[in-house]
């Protein structure tokens, strides 16, 4: 999935095309099915400008989608059979490049990532869509495991493979709410991992160029769409991808989600939401258990470094300041991310500092964390030097060589 690079030179990670995508996955469900596939489909990564762990506290986040998709072709089946190959099943958690199994007989729990092709398929019967059996190739330019949600992209890309194959009706804007919520249902009853509508919500409603603010204290999330004009005033998103997360983060993760739930408790709150702007920082201070109260520190504070930078981006003053406001704040959330939350690593850290140090306006861990991608903010015509700088650095302190990816 890496595009290939001289040893001595930072590695890029272009996206294809979406008929260069098209014609790779059409290919391989030719080659693994016999005849032709009835669609093809793609779905995008996400990618988290500010506001990471704040979608299940009812709180906001400013995301966008990557160019980097996951390519789905699918053709439906006379009986219940599920047929899925994956071009790089062989490199992820699961059988291999192939699983079989059967509509009928899907089964909450069962792990590996044939349960993101099964489980968005189990939801979407459970919801009474008449679907049946499929064949289904899946091939992919985005990174696995890395923050960009690979895994609802999957989800995502099915979904909208199901909904062309059967005519499902969930090509408009209600219909992509119904499916967002359905891939939801699907991690965390199917799969059993308990994460925010974040990913979902993002990938199936936000667009190529624009920003969605998503407010979390309504279910489903309500959305509010912002074009995101960096390009226009010669600056870029570049992503560096550290690497696959470290063993254990999902418990961690949960371990933060149940910590949120016990503040807002503590607080005789449904959400952490509910707290007052003016008082909230103040109220979460007063909390005595430590981990909660650092916890709801960073999630308090973020929503509100959301509302920042939303301000920043519509804003009618100089571009210059405005921009550097907005790299301010993604330093200020790393921050909080890494010292509450706690959810940063070494190599994370030195990818932020590194990156600010070469140039870049600000700089962010990206999604869940424990590894992973951060996100810069960095001048257009200067991304080839920051990348070699932040390459430098990581191999110089024993790093693998990291991969560089542009939205």
């Amino acid at each position: 999935m890496r595009a290939p690079a001289p040893d001595d030179a930072p590695r890029r990670l272009e996206p294809w095309s979406l008929d260069q995508g098209a014609d790779r996955v059409r290919a391989l469900f030719s080659e693994s099915f016999e005849g032709e596939p009835e669609a093809s489909v793609s779905a995008p990564g996400r990618l988290t400008v500010v506001g990471d762990h704040t979608d299940y506290s009812g709180g906001l986040t400013l995301a966008t989608v990557t160019p980097h998709r996951t390519f789905v072709a699918a053709r439906r089946r006379d009986d219940q059979a599920i047929r899925v190959v994956a071009a790089h099943g062989d490199q992820i958690e699961g059988p291999g490049p192939r699983w079989e199994g059967a509509l009928g007989s899907l089964e909450p729990g069962y792990d590996g990532w044939p349960s993101r092709v099964a489980g968005v398929l189990w939801a979407l019967a459970e919801r009474g869509y008449p679907i049946g059996g499929m064949d289904i190739a899946i091939d992919s330019c985005l990174p696995l495991g890395t923050g960009l949600g690979s895994s609802v992209a999957l989800s995502a890309a099915v979904g909208r493979a199901a909904d062309g194959v059967w005519g499902l009706a969930l090509d408009t804007e209600s219909g992509a709410v119904e499916l967002a919520e359905a891939c939801w249902e699907a991690e965390n009853t199917y799969v059993g991992f308990p994460c925010g509508r974040l990913d979902q919500h993002t990938v199936l409603r936000c667009e190529e160029g624009e920003a969605a603010l998503l407010d979390f204290s309504e279910t489903p999330p309500h959305i509010t769409h912002y074009p995101l004009y960096f390009h226009e005033y010669g600056l870029s998103l570049l992503l560096i991808d550290t690497g696959p997360r470290r063993d254990g983060w999902r418990d961690a993760y949960a371990r933060r989600s149940r910590a949120a739930v016990r503040a807002a408790d503590v607080l005789g709150l449904p959400s952490l939401r509910e707290l007052k702007r003016d008082e909230a920082l103040a109220r979460v201070a007063a909390l005595e258990d430590n981990a909660t109260r650092i916890r709801a520190r960073h999630i308090v504070s973020e929503s509100m470094r959301v509302q920042a930078t939303v301000a920043e981006l519509s804003g009618l003053g100089p571009a210059h300041d405005r921009f550097t406001e907005i790299g301010a704040l993604m330093l200020a959330s790393h921050q909080s991310l890494s010292a509450d939350y706690r959810v940063s690593t070494p190599v994370l850290d030195l990818a932020v500092d590194s990156a600010f140090a070469a140039g870049a306006l600000g700089a962010r861990m990206a999604g869940a964390g424990f590894g992973g991608c951060v996100v810069a903010l960095v001048r257009t015509n200067a991304i080839a030097q920051i990348a070699d700088q932040v390459d430098a650095v990581l191999v110089s302190q024993g790093y693998p060589q990291p991969t560089f990816l542009e939205v």
